[in-house]
């Protein structure tokens, strides 16, 4: 599947708060790599609303834990289903406890420095209020010296936030691994998914070639529980979305982990 781009939806409150989670932490390490102090400052505030339960959001790492918690137990099941894989799945549950022990400790020392940060706060407050002052336009003229003066400052946070960021980037390899893909064509650029009745999904991933992807090719669904409507969508530069209507080739996974 390397030359698929894939689409993850959730279909859970707590698969939601797992993907903010989950692209905050992808957004401000590539932020920080590339030195791009903008893009770690609006990652940072991402993340502080994950981790500190903000703008709407669940704090995020009961959540995770609930969701490593699920994936154990699913993974015993499979277990007692297929001894031949036993003791694989038992590491694999044994890692998945370490994390969950790892973040019942607590990330207090640097959702604290996250909740205090003096640019982070107020790069918040230009996005709250009326900006008639100016401090929108201000700001970002000091980032770049800020970010020089104070070099520790993502580097810090980085490392602390290892265990979280390791913990999340192994449970979402899980999840795009758990069950099998299955083919399907959307005929005229739509399509209907009729989960299992019984079970509770808490993730769909649809998969498209990149290629398709490149052509602008983008997939939308609504739905609820009972049945998810999948429709493609061609977004071209400049023009609003078009319906799509070729049939579309496409591969997807829904996940049992909720």
């Amino acid at each position: 599947m390397s030359d698929m781009v894939r689409f993850s939806f959730a279909l859970s409150p707590r698969m939601r708060s797992f993907l903010e989670l989950r692209d905050a932490l992808h957004a401000l390490n590539d932020a920080r790599e590339q030195g791009h102090a903008r893009d770690w400052l609006h990652a940072a505030c991402d993340l502080r609303a994950s981790l500190l339960g903000e703008q709407g959001r669940k704090c995020v790492i009961p959540e995770l834990i609930g969701l490593l918690d699920a994936m154990q137990r699913h993974l015993n099941k499979l277990a007692g289903d297929v001894p031949q894989y036993q003791t694989s799945i038992n590491k694999t549950c044994v890692t998945l406890d370490k994390h969950i022990h790892a973040l019942q400790a607590g990330l207090s020392e640097f959702t604290a420095y996250l909740a205090q940060d003096a640019l982070i706060n107020a790069y918040l407050n230009t996005q709250k209020k009326q900006d008639w002052l100016g401090h929108k336009i201000g700001l970002p003229q000091s980032l770049d010296a800020l970010w020089q003066g104070a070099a520790n400052r993502s580097a810090w946070l980085q490392q602390g936030l290892a265990p979280l960021s390791t913990a999340t980037h192994n449970l979402d390899q899980m999840l795009n691994d758990y069950v099998q893909w299955e083919e399907g064509t959307a005929k005229g650029g739509n399509s209907q998914i009729t989960p299992e009745r019984g079970i509770t999904h808490g993730l769909l991933v649809i998969g498209l070639p990149e290629e398709s992807v490149a052509r602008g090719i983008i997939p939308d669904i609504s739905g609820n529980k009972l049945a998810i409507r999948l429709r493609f969508q061609r977004w071209l530069p400049g023009q609003p979305p078009m319906e799509l209507s070729d049939d579309q080739p496409y591969t997807m996974m829904l996940i049992p982990i909720a």
